[in-house]
């Protein structure tokens, strides 16, 4: 699977930057999946995310990432901002509202 990163953000995570990358969906069978890459200090992790098509692939695989970092924040004890805002502005599932109340997407 050619996994193109084609969109990326980049996060402070206790004070280093930290960057987020996604792949442009791909499509396997009837569904679709998208691939993102945090890139921690300590390494990087990566994961698959499926959807019904391209578009919720992608806000799938956000959703997901959204997940990985607030948890860093709320389980880990990380510092992690984005603009140097709490809101680190991606969707956000509404189990973990909570954890980013200023996000406004």
């Amino acid at each position: 699977m050619d996994d193109r990163f084609v969109i990326r953000r980049t996060f402070n995570v206790d004070g280093q930057k930290v960057g987020c990358r996604f792949s442009r969906p791909k499509a396997e069978g009837q569904s679709y999946f998208c691939r993102y890459e945090i890139e921690w200090p300590e390494g990087t992790s990566s994961r698959r995310v499926g959807g019904v098509d391209e578009v919720q692939a992608l806000l799938l695989a956000m959703q997901t990432a959204h997940t990985d970092l607030l948890i860093a924040r709320e389980h880990d004890g990380r510092q992690v901002t984005f603009d140097n805002r709490q809101s680190l502005g991606l969707p956000v599932a509404n189990a973990l509202r909570d954890w980013d109340p200023d996000n406004t997407f």
